[in-house]
């Protein structure tokens, strides 16, 4: 089964955002926990995208609009680890 590491960064930047923005990545985090990447792929709305260039080998998820979570699986164990939540601009 998936889990999650190294939230520690995460969880100190979700306290300075909007409950909407909270909630959205409690959602994505109980899917991955529960599903993993297949989990992610059957929720239209997460917009599971395997990234390229300077991010290759990470995944990105919509929180909402402008807010995306960037993260790698890590070995065959779907292991994920999260990287950084961040304002996409537009």
């Amino acid at each position: 089964m998936p889990y999650i590491v190294d939230e520690s960064k995460i969880l100190k930047t979700l306290i300075k955002l909007e409950k909407s923005i909270r909630a959205a990545y409690s959602a994505w985090k109980g899917i991955v926990t529960n599903h993993g990447l297949r989990g992610l792929r059957a929720v239209k709305g997460f917009h599971l995208e395997k990234l390229k260039g300077k991010r290759k080998g990470q995944y990105s998820c919509r929180l909402n609009r402008g807010y995306r979570v960037f993260f790698k699986k890590i070995d065959n164990n779907f292991v994920i680890d999260v990287l950084e939540i961040n304002k996409h601009a537009y």
